[in-house]
C-alpha cells in the first residue's frame, strides 16, 4: 500500500510541477508535459541511483579533500518507487500527447 501511495504522490507532484511550468510560461500543459516528464526522470534517476554517478563523485570528492580513501562497494539493487512513478508518468504523458494530437500524427 506504501508503494502505491508513493507511486501516486509522485505522479500527483509531476502533474502539479507540470502545471506551474505551462502556467507561467507560454506553453500549454502537453506541449511541456514530455520534456518535463524525461527531464524528471532523469534527474529523479540520477539523485535516486545508489553506486551511480552522484554518489562515486561525492566518494571521490571526500577523498580528495581528507585523503581518506572511500571504500567502494558494489551498486544495490533497490526499487526507487519515486523512479517507477517518474517512469510511469512520462509513458502516460507520451500516450496523452500522442491521443490529443493524433489527427497531427495520423494525417
Amino acid at each position: 500500500m506504501k508503494n502505491i501511495l508513493t507511486v501516486s504522490f509522485t505522479m500527483l507532484v509531476l502533474v502539479l510541477g507540470n502545471w506551474l511550468v505551462s502556467f507561467f510560461m507560454p506553453l500549454g500543459f502537453l506541449d511541456i508535459a514530455i520534456p518535463f516528464a524525461g527531464l524528471a526522470v532523469v534527474i529523479v534517476f540520477f539523485f535516486k541511483s545508489r553506486g551511480g554517478m552522484a554518489s562515486r563523485q561525492l566518494d571521490m570528492s571526500i577523498q580528495g579533500a581528507t585523503g581518506i580513501r572511500m571504500e567502494q562497494s558494489a551498486p544495490v539493487s533497490n526499487r526507487s518507487y519515486i523512479l517507477i512513478g517518474s517512469i510511469l508518468y512520462l509513458v502516460l504523458m507520451v500516450g496523452i500527447t500522442f491521443f490529443a494530437y493524433r489527427d497531427y500524427f495520423f494525417n
